[in-house]
């Protein structure tokens, strides 16, 4: 409801079109959408959004019952197996990392993994109750959190043995405020495992764990590959075994996924999301393509709080010495993302940037700017209300 509240203050008399995709409109939805037409009667129609925030604080208690029931429902199933969970957690590269382990382990073991965007509380309850079977043997638990307590609330859902923390950074600033923040409900996963269970962490965090305790066993790892020998192997897979798993394994969608098209042109796909890491690392795909042309369409990054100008200013620095014409989309980033090609491209900015106001906008300038052998870096793709 804050989050609420603070967009309608900063777009007062904003009209939000669906040009992305249609609204779904679940049993929740129907019904809040119910309760806000009928409080908005009150107001004689005038004020839309109060009668929408009335019927969201109304139907709240409710909401609030049927979730707590789930959980229970799920918990009291999942303690019922004897299971082998894998909870992974991280600003970035959950995932990705999910996806990837599942996939190693498939040939040896029933697994069962969380998909797409389950991996709240809520989430996680309902793929326990309609996913895991009695059959399974491990699974693969990815863990997102948006304020402190919500990975220890799904680690003691799922109750994970083995718990991975893939990374992290500056994601979700304005919810937590700073890293240490975020580190330290990530590290909720560590805390919340057994003395017999395992825990992983990148390298880098090592300093800053420092001389801190767990009851779990403790493993650092220098790369997404380390972590998926040292996993894999807790579960008797070899490092061969292990390799030629990967070798099949599928690209998880809009993660920097390679498509080509019938024109010659390589379409890097990265617009599930976007942070400063993940946007570096496609960047230097985007490098690393060969192409006659290199494009960038973004919106740049989001949620970043108080960094969010600068950090945007500074990857479209690094961008524009790697792309030879970028497509800024919207406005929320426009002026921060457009100071920082400036920067590099200097005189040559009014022929290399381009400002579109929504994603219809972008394709159109996206398909005058590529040629044949045209390598495109699509980074990011914000709804419709951030635009």
């Amino acid at each position: 409801m804050g989050r609420f509240k603070s967009w309608l203050s900063n777009n007062p008399e904003r009209v939000v079109l669906e040009k992305k995709g249609r609204l779904i409109w679940t049993p929740k939805a129907k019904i809040i959408f119910a309760l806000a037409y009928f409080f908005n009667i009150f107001t004689f129609g005038r004020k839309p959004a109060g009668a929408l925030q009335a019927a969201v604080r109304f139907f709240t208690p409710f909401d609030f019952v049927f979730k707590k029931l789930m959980v229970y429902r799920a918990a009291a199933k999942r303690n019922k197996m004897a299971l082998s969970v894998i909870g992974i957690t991280g600003s970035y590269g959950k995932t990705t990392t999910k996806d990837a382990l599942a996939h190693i382990l498939a040939p040896k073991y029933r697994v069962v993994k969380t998909e797409g965007n389950y991996n709240t509380l809520l989430g996680v309850a309902k793929t326990i109750l309609s996913e895991l079977r009695p059959e399974h043997e491990i699974f693969v638990c990815e863990m997102a959190a948006y304020r402190p307590g919500d990975i220890r609330a799904i680690a003691g859902l799922a109750r994970p043995g083995i718990g991975i923390i893939t990374a992290i950074g500056p994601m979700h600033l304005e919810r937590f405020g700073n890293e240490k923040n975020i580190l330290k409900t990530k590290l909720e996963l560590i805390e919340s495992l057994p003395e017999s269970g395992t825990g992983f962490l990148p390298k880098a965090l090592s300093a800053e764990i420092g001389d801190k305790k767990f009851r779990a066993k403790i493993v650092f790892f220098d790369s997404k590959e380390d972590l998926l020998f040292k996993a894999g192997e807790l579960f008797g897979m070899t490092e061969d075994e292990i390799k030629d798993e990967l070798k099949t394994a599928p690209p998880t969608p809009h993660r920097r996924q390679i498509t080509k098209t019938s024109a010659g042109i390589t379409i890097i796909d990265d617009t599930y999301n976007s942070n400063p890491a993940g946007f570096m690392s496609a960047l230097k795909l985007l490098s690393e393509t060969p192409a006659e042309r290199r494009i960038l369409v973004t919106p740049g990054m989001i949620e970043l709080g108080q960094k969010q100008f600068e950090l945007n200013k500074e990857m479209a620095k690094t961008a524009a010495k790697i792309a030879d014409y970028a497509v800024i989309v919207g406005e929320i980033n426009k002026k921060a993302l457009g100071d920082g090609l400036k920067e590099i491209y200097g005189g040559d900015y009014a022929s290399k940037v381009f400002e579109a106001p929504d994603l219809e906008a972008a394709k159109s300038k996206l398909s005058e700017l590529t040629i044949p052998n045209s390598a495109v870096l699509l980074e990011n793709d914000l709804p419709d209300h951030y635009f």
